[in-house]
């Protein structure tokens, strides 16, 4: 990915178009946690191509593009949302392929994140934290970076909602739903 970040840097229209290519469907899910509406979702995605197109030579360290779009994209998306003034309960029906994922122990929440549980149950701020860390894999450092917060701030947010999501688990169906 950084030789593509470089070759963008020096204008190179192909390689940026191949960055968006393979960060397409991590920055459809980032901006479906704030925008309900996927024209909108589109619309913002593309709007932070734009800047991140123009931006580009201005990125320092190659290696931190990732963040650096994600940063943008989230930036993008929270500007629509103030200005459309949407609700903050969000759904992601029709995220292709991330319905649920496989889980074998209780203690081991993160193996057990449904998406649509996760984006119904809890706010804008505790979604993204939840979705840049345990999808995206970065960490909560990179995470503060991306939302202005500090480490120990994503991580007391993140321990949080984890607690709440084991003590919904164990509160059974009426919150999740059937459990294996």
């Amino acid at each position: 990915m950084d030789n593509l970040v470089e070759k963008a840097q020096h204008g190179d229209k192909e390689a940026f178009t191949e960055l968006i290519l393979l960060l397409k469907s991590e920055l459809y899910k980032i901006a479906k946690t704030r925008i309900n509406n996927d024209e909108d979702v589109y619309d913002v995605i593309q709007e932070t191509m734009i800047i991140a197109f123009n931006s580009i030579k201005k990125l320092k360290q190659i290696e931190k593009f990732k963040p650096w779009i994600i940063k943008i994209l989230i930036n993008v998306s929270n500007n629509l949302y103030k200005k459309t003034n949407k609700s903050n309960v969000i759904s992601l029906d029709k995220i292709e392929g991330y319905s649920s994922l496989e889980y074998s122990d209780f203690d081991e929440v993160e193996t057990i994140l449904d998406f649509n549980f996760i984006l119904n149950n809890f706010k804008y701020e505790d979604r993204i934290i939840i979705i840049l860390f345990y999808v995206e894999k970065f960490t909560d450092k990179e995470i503060g970076q991306i939302l202005n917060l500090k480490e120990n701030t994503v991580k007391t947010k993140r321990t949080r909602v984890k607690e709440k999501i084991k003590e919904m688990i164990k509160g059974g169906q009426e919150f999740y739903g059937s459990i294996r």
